[in-house]
């Protein structure tokens, strides 16, 4: 294999096209992402309320169970 054959030809051509900036990525409207970022953020509203009921009833067996050996003694 020759060392020519990884060479970039000379000539204007070749510099014009190693300064040419790149083409800039069109971005999406960022609106639906902070709106989609906000709903990420947050858990769903019934898994809140089941997680507040479930620490609400542990609780309660708990008190119950402290309950029980109090008056057990």
């Amino acid at each position: 294999m020759s060392d020519t054959a990884h060479r970039r030809p000379a000539g204007p051509a070749a510099d014009e096209a190693a300064t040419a900036p790149a083409p800039r990525a069109v971005s999406p409207d960022p609106a639906p992402l902070r709106e989609a970022a906000q709903v990420e953020d947050r858990a769903p509203m019934g898994m809140a309320v089941r997680v507040f009921i479930y620490l609400v009833a542990v609780h309660f067996i708990s008190a119950f169970f402290f309950l029980l050996f109090y008056l057990g003694k």
